[in-house]
């Protein structure tokens, strides 16, 4: 697959595409069944453990083992700047562990320790906002020449290059920590320790666009507008059809009442108003007529519809949410089947700067879900074109609708302080089911 952190996997950005989907209502298949090896006996819990020091993490990312081994099954992950308790320090094969108190190992070597009192360091960088869709805030490059990132911010007289660590290319996204107005500069500082000047970049606003819950008020199915040139006509009307029915624009992402389906020179389907729209440019957003095998009756689930782009929230046989995706293009198609949840990540950098046909990097992608390797659901904020097959194979959500499905996951249960979590041997991860 493509280079990638210890931790995440990639994708490519997205590029648009058109509304796909045939114009033949199919046929609802029945889910398949799911094969999965006898889970492991889950360990007894950790008898509680007294505090002997403090630690701090020091790297940008740190991971928790289960034993003090690099060998060890990963637990998750800590970020630069948590802070944790410790019970014990080891010494195995010449390396020095610390145990995160009841939880696993970390090294020595990727943390800071102090034993009275909680250890502080020169830059600590900012926690992420679990409470808001966007859990850092994000720039992005605009300038077609790219903008430098100094290890220190040029002192005046200076010549930059001395301190010039790296460019970002145009259209590559950072993180950023804080604003720094210095020695007659305007920076960011990101929270990798670069500064990097404003001009050139701009902030990120991410798309307003969010789903919908499903109550019993809800009227299941309905319709979302995906196509930004669809139109409403008075009846069906066929390509070149002389004196066709009066049509009208709608509202991308406006939703609209369902009332049945006619093949008029490809499917339309009637608005609840008594209109009409082609099927092409809309998504028609239904409950499933029977959930996975698997799923217990008030177990929590995913379904994903790949041919209307949308995914739905369920508890059992109840759909409880539904929001629009982008999901892969034809040439980059997201997997179908049965999967389950190995990873919960609250960002993950994804990133391909030697990528021949279109290098990238975007910092701190938000509430990433990976189900299949490298193929995940996880927030957008590049783009709002939720509803159209855009993506290189994730599951794109809108940053809101991300970390709803983020919180939703209950397995893995992502531990307080921990960036990211992995699922135990012992338990089975939330079941997403992928239909196309």
């Amino acid at each position: 697959m493509l280079a990638a952190h210890p931790y995440v996997a990639v994708i490519f950005l997205a590029v648009l595409m058109s509304c796909g989907g045939d114009d033949a209502e199919p046929t609802r298949p029945a889910p398949p069944a799911l094969e999965e090896p006898p889970l492991e006996a889950e360990p007894a819990p950790a008898p509680p453990e007294e505090t002997i020091a403090h630690g701090i993490a020091t790297e940008e990312r740190v991971f928790v083992r289960v034993e003090p081994s690099e060998e060890a099954r990963a637990i998750g992950v800590i970020r630069h700047g948590a802070r944790f308790e410790i019970s014990e320090t080891r010494d195995v094969g010449g390396a020095t562990w610390h145990r995160y108190k009841e939880v696993g190992w970390l090294r020595a070597q990727d943390v800071g320790t102090r034993q009275s009192e909680p250890p502080t360091r020169g830059f600590i960088p900012v926690a992420p906002r679990l409470d808001n869709p966007m859990p850092y805030r994000v720039a992005r490059v605009r300038s077609k020449q790219g903008v430098p990132v100094y290890r220190r911010p040029p002192r005046r007289g200076e010549d930059p290059e001395r301190v010039r660590m790296r460019n970002l290319e145009e259209g590559y996204f950072f993180t950023i920590d804080k604003f720094v107005n210095i020695y007659d500069r305007r920076l960011y500082r990101g929270t990798r320790y670069w500064f990097i000047p404003r001009d050139g970049t701009t902030p990120v606003r991410p798309p307003a666009f969010e789903g919908v819950e499903i109550t019993e008020e809800t009227s299941v199915p309905f319709l979302w507008v995906t196509d930004p040139t669809a139109r409403l006509c008075a009846a069906p009307r066929r390509p070149g059809q002389e004196g066709a029915p009066a049509c009208e624009g709608v509202e991308r992402h406006q939703r609209l009442g369902f009332a049945g389906q006619r093949e008029e020179g490809g499917l339309w389907y009637e608005t609840d108003d008594g209109r009409w729209i082609a099927s092409l440019q809309v998504a028609r957003v239904h409950q499933v007529e029977d959930r996975p095998e698997p799923v217990a009756e008030d177990e929590r689930w995913i379904h994903v519809d790949l041919r209307n782009q949308f995914a739905a929230l369920y508890e059992g046989d109840t759909m409880t949410f539904a929001t629009l995706i982008s999901s892969g293009d034809e040439e980059h198609e997201t997997p179908t089947g049965i999967f389950r949840i190995e990873s919960k990540h609250v960002t993950a950098t994804m990133d391909d700067e030697d990528n021949l046909s279109g290098s990238y990097f975007i910092q701190d992608v938000p509430w990433v879900l990976y189900f299949r390797g490298s193929y995940a659901l996880h927030g957008a904020f590049w783009h709002d074109r939720f509803g159209l097959r855009t993506s290189h194979g994730c599951v794109n959500l809108s940053p809101a609708d991300a970390r709803r499905f983020f919180e939703f996951v209950q397995s893995p249960e992502i531990i307080e302080g921990f960036h990211a979590i992995f699922t135990p041997p012992y338990r089975r991860g939330t079941i997403v089911w992928i239909t196309s």
